[in-house]
């Protein structure tokens, strides 16, 4: 049994100690002084007091300074602290096995030496002890739960494999903690088996772990930390005549290599080699490979760009995907009365750009019919109501339709059950030199572009406008500064119409004038119409929405399996946690692929450049939690609350204090009493 102190600071007050000594040490008697005749033909006699000399009443200094040892020892919280001993050496363990199954464990040095560290912790597991077995990368994954069973916790270590995602220390770290409040009685330890993986720190500043929990890391990095990886890749169409081709360009960055490495780098286009180059890659750095221009082949393209493989292969392969040309087709329905160059700046706009190509065909209100909306995907009704026909159904299924209200609209507004708001005249802001947008939906999808410059909207100034009043179920996403609504928005079934009271030409506005002008309208026609450019590639750990493409969304994985996501939840994006292409069918598997969607490992996975173990919980903080209260039995304030030695203390000094006064009042030392002297005897 040992005496712990949960404020040993407070053993400061021992030195008033020296308190009493001191006072014994200068005591002196007082008498009463008496008035006497003039002493001067008296002879001096010198009066020595013995108590200045020693202490005369040891018992009576050995009281008061035990009373103020004692008081000293209470302030100081003591409390025996033979029970934690036994409760921490007596209680099982309870280890979570973080192994981290990220890309970058999967180089060859690497992932054995995680297992083979996995095998060597179960083996620690004793008699009452347990483990869980948790594989984590960017999500955390329990394995096993807690088991006694080492032959149970090898085998789920035996059957992981490194994945292709990036890492997270975070998730894991939060899974040993949720599983940890299952064993409230055992000593909590945690170890991470990693290779150190610098970016899987992120999301660790500000996570808060239980002050009880222990946590080790086993670093297995391999020592070479030498790598190359595809990290990228540029598409460029070039079209002669009716002949389009690409010409690709990969980009490959090496890490840390010994020297300058020699590698081949081969182009396939669906499954067919299209190009090869021998290139030198530097030691560290990026080296742009760029391919022969090469015959576009019809239809979707699937593409891998490849080089010589390292000791880590998983980012020695990228993929990718070339849709179809990526064109946006607009319907501008435009009144017969409309002038020549009044959409001009509207068209300019559209014009410009690719990623999609927006390509603007002119109509007139009654020729919008079945078979020209079948390849349309969106409509503008250029300040001209919708007529009745197939537009409603167009759109409900789908569609996109925007409606440009002028003074054409504010004199004969007509009638349609898509247009989302009704108009009462015109505004006429001449006279107040203009107005301006006032309040915004900047979270709108529509105002994308500008979420970061608010701002830059408020310089167009607008002459007349028309007034509209929403209906019901329409959002107001954009007003101007007399408060009418700008702009106004309803969704239709699955489709979508959007209403401008905002003038698109430079002769009752100067909005075609200002910079925001062409960001504005390409991101009115992209949003309204819903279409969704289609990137090359994708990183592992994103997510891809089929059911926006498809009515029955059928996914085949680069594995090979087969996912049929919810048709009308949340549930209906499918993660992306392979490396490969993932094809998209609607309703069954077959024919050609809706769509495709390539996806590649995190670029940061090929650094192998390790991180300092010290560092991983760097930013953590420590609480007192759920988890916390289950390791309580061993916390020294715990203990010290539940014994309460220092109340027993205080009395004990209380009792000292009153025998120091019996004793100091009773008996000869009641008595006040003067000790001199003789005299000396004169020669």
């Amino acid at each position: 049994m040992s005496l712990g102190l949960l404020v040993p600071a407070f053993l400061a007050g021992l030195v008033a100690l020296a308190v009493p000594v001191y006072l014994h040490l200068r005591h002196s008697e007082k008498t009463k002084p008496f008035r006497f005749p003039s002493l001067m033909f008296l002879e001096k006699l010198p009066i020595r007091t013995s108590s200045r000399r020693r202490i005369v009443d040891p018992l009576l200094l050995l009281l008061r300074a035990l009373a103020l040892g004692l008081i000293a020892l209470a302030f100081a919280r003591p409390f025996f602290s033979r029970d934690v001993a036994a409760q921490i050496s007596k209680r099982p363990r309870a280890v979570v096995l973080l192994l981290d199954r990220s890309a970058s464990m999967s180089h060859k040095d690497v992932w054995p030496a995680a297992v083979d560290s996995a095998k060597q912790v179960i083996q620690t597991i004793g008699p009452g002890d347990q483990i869980a077995v948790v594989l984590f990368d960017e999500e955390a994954e329990i394995a096993h739960a807690f088991t006694a069973d080492q032959g149970v916790a090898r085998a789920a270590v035996q059957a992981a494999k490194p994945g292709q995602r990036g890492t997270r220390y975070a998730a894991a770290l939060r899974a040993a903690r949720q599983l940890l409040t299952a064993a409230p009685d055992a000593t909590h330890e945690v170890v991470v088996i990693t290779d150190a993986q610098r970016s899987g720190v992120a999301g660790l500043a500000g996570l808060d772990l239980p002050t009880g929990m222990a946590i080790r890391t086993v670093a297995v990095g391999t020592k070479d930390k030498g790598n190359t990886a595809v990290t990228g890749i540029d598409i460029r169409r070039i079209t002669t005549g009716d002949k389009t081709t690409i010409a690709a360009q990969a980009r490959v960055t090496s890490h840390d290599l010994p020297g300058p490495r020699k590698v081949r780098a081969t182009l396939a286009l669906n499954g067919r080699a299209s190009g090869a180059r021998d290139v030198t890659l530097p030691q560290s750095g990026d080296f742009t490979v760029a391919f022969d221009a090469v015959p576009l082949p019809a239809g979707h393209v699937n593409g891998t760009v490849v080089v010589d493989a390292d000791a880590m292969a998983v980012d020695d392969t990228f993929h990718f995907t070339l849709p179809d040309e990526d064109e946006l087709r607009v319907l501008l329905v435009v009144p017969d009365d409309a002038a020549a160059n009044e959409t001009l700046f509207f068209e300019r706009a559209l014009a410009i750009g690719k990623a999609p190509a927006v390509t603007v065909e002119r109509r007139r209100p009654s020729t919008i019919d079945t078979k020209s909306l079948e390849k349309a995907g969106l409509v503008v009704y250029w300040d001209s109501p919708p007529l009745a026909g197939p537009i409603e159904p167009w759109v409900k299924k789908g569609g996109g339709a925007v409606v440009v209200a002028g003074h054409r609209l504010a004199a004969h507004p007509g009638t349609s059950p898509i247009v989302p708001a009704s108009i009462s005249g015109l505004a006429d802001r001449i006279a107040d030199r203009g107005g301006t947008f006032g309040e915004l939906s900047i979270d709108n999808a529509l105002f994308i572009p500008f979420r970061d410059a608010r701002a830059s909207l408020g310089a167009a100034r607008f002459w007349r406008y028309p007034r509209l009043q929403p209906s019901n179920g329409t959002d107001v996403i954009a007003r101007f500064d007399d408060g009418l609504p700008a702009i106004v928005e309803r969704r239709e079934s699955a489709g979508r119409v959007v209403m401008l009271a905002v003038p698109l030409d430079a002769d009752n506005g100067d909005l075609p004038l200002q910079p925001t002008f062409l960001p504005l309208m390409r991101r009115l026609v992209l949003h309204t119409s819903g279409h969704e450019s289609s990137p090359l590639w994708k990183v592992t750990g994103e997510s891809w929405n089929p059911q926006a493409i498809v009515r029955t969304p059928v996914v085949s994985t680069p594995s090979g399996e087969i996912i049929r996501p919810a048709a009308d939840s949340a549930g209906a994006a499918v993660a992306l946690t392979e490396a490969g292409v993932y094809s998209l069918y609607d309703g069954r598997v077959g024919g050609e692929p809706a769509a495709v969607v390539a996806v590649n490992p995190p670029p940061g996975e090929s650094d192998l450049t390790p991180v300092d173990p010290r560092e991983l919980l760097l930013g953590v903080r420590l609480s007192n939690d759920a988890v916390d209260a289950a390791q309580a039995k061993a916390a020294p304030k715990e203990l010290e609350n539940r014994q309460s030695l220092w109340r027993l203390v205080i009395v004990l000094s209380a009792l000292v204090l009153i025998a120091e006064t019996l004793l100091a009042t009773h008996g000869w030392r009641g008595v006040a009493g003067r000790v001199t002297a003789s005299p000396s005897q004169s020669d």
